[in-house]
């Protein structure tokens, strides 16, 4: 959807910044968590921290770390999506340790416990970009021998992609769900974002809510989402102008990309549209791409424990290529897709017309 003139962008800002400003208080890790001295850590990955058993701290910086009892010499780099932070990926780092794959979870700027920091205060995309950069450097320098996955989910899909595509010789391949691109219903949310900004100063108003709702039909997710402190989010309008600049350039990115990537999108996604990823999968150029579409996901897939055991096998399967070897091809495969109804199975059929470019309207 194209956003035409300066005010209606201007309305945009506006409703961004209201609809995620979820003002609950926030006991934040970065008042509780104190580095190990530098002498009891010699990784340049990261310091252990003594309050978080799963945290560390590379620089400044918080992130998530967990490892493996039986490594398969992988690691992923996970991003988290708008709203949410590195915590979000807990459960699905617990199962990728069972199945040998180590990993991180990195906080994006303006997220997480070090927010309470200037330089981390706010929003910023593009600085994201640069500490992750400098963490899979420091990556390789520590472990010159594994290989190294991107997994991002909506502006964390985004953010994997411009990675991937500035710095491919750092990666081994990329992990997307629903990159965040083209936004649904954004006029409407508009318009209850400008009300919202003068009716709900202090809580999470029906903007708020219905940007959630369009997230996920799970009551307990939402209400999981609502009422976590770690989730609490207030952008600015110059932080909601700089996000929007930000993920409008993501199929350009994507069409860099010369990686192995998956693609997972879900069928029921009514926050990032679905047929604007089906276009970016067919934009990308990589030899070796597959786009996997779950019959009964939502938005969060692979966040707050919301991935299917189908998704949890293709996507272990995909990381640990050489167990599971593949040919260099487009691929488009289909899960959770036993009983869809008729309307669903429409969409599916249009999902997969685009990603192969037979249909060029989304």
């Amino acid at each position: 959807m194209a956003i035409k003139t300066k005010s209606t962008k201007a309305i945009y800002s506006v409703f961004l910044s209201v609809f995620l400003a979820i003002v609950h208080s926030f006991p934040t890790l970065a008042d509780e968590c104190t580095t190990i001295g530098a002498s009891s850590s010699t990784s340049s990955i990261g310091a252990r921290c003594t309050a978080e058993p799963s945290c560390v701290i590379v620089g400044e910086t918080h992130m998530l770390e967990w490892k493996s009892p039986n490594p398969a010499k992988i690691i992923v780099v996970c991003i988290h999506g708008l709203g949410l932070c590195a915590r979000a990926y807990k459960p699905l780092a617990q199962e990728l340790s069972i199945a040998g794959i180590d990993g991180f979870g990195v906080n994006v700027r303006g997220f997480g416990p070090d927010r309470v920091k200037t330089e981390y205060a706010k929003l910023n995309c593009l600085e994201t970009v640069g500490d992750v950069n400098k963490l899979l450097l420091n990556i390789h320098k520590e472990h010159p021998d594994f290989k190294v996955y991107l997994i991002g989910e909506s502006m964390g899909g985004a953010l994997a992609i411009r990675i991937a595509a500035e710095n491919p010789t750092l990666v081994n391949g990329v992990i997307c769900s629903a990159p965040a691109w083209k936004l649904l219903k954004m006029r409407t949310t508009a318009v209850k974002g400008v009300f919202e900004l003068f009716l709900f100063q202090k809580r999470p108003g029906f903007a708020a809510r219905g940007v959630i709702h369009q997230a996920t039909k799970d009551k307990e997710l939402s209400k999981h989402w609502l009422s976590d402190p770690s989730h609490k989010l207030k952008l600015s309008l110059g932080e909601a102008k700089a996000f929007l600049g930000f993920i409008s350039k993501t199929d350009e990115f994507a069409k860099q990309l010369e990686v192995p990537i998956l693609i997972v999108q879900g069928l029921n996604d009514h926050l990032v549209s679905a047929k604007a990823v089906s276009k970016l999968f067919k934009d990308i150029p990589s030899e070796d791409k597959t786009f996997l579409i779950d019959g009964k996901g939502e938005h969060l897939i692979l966040e707050e424990g919301n991935f299917s055991p189908a998704i949890l096998e293709r996507l272990i399967g995909w990381i640990k290529t050489d167990e599971y070897p593949q040919s260099k091809q487009t691929r488009i495969e289909v899960i959770n897709d036993q009983t869809l109804t008729a309307k669903e199975k429409r969409d599916l059929f249009r999902l997969k017309r685009l990603a192969t470019g037979i249909d060029k309207n989304p």
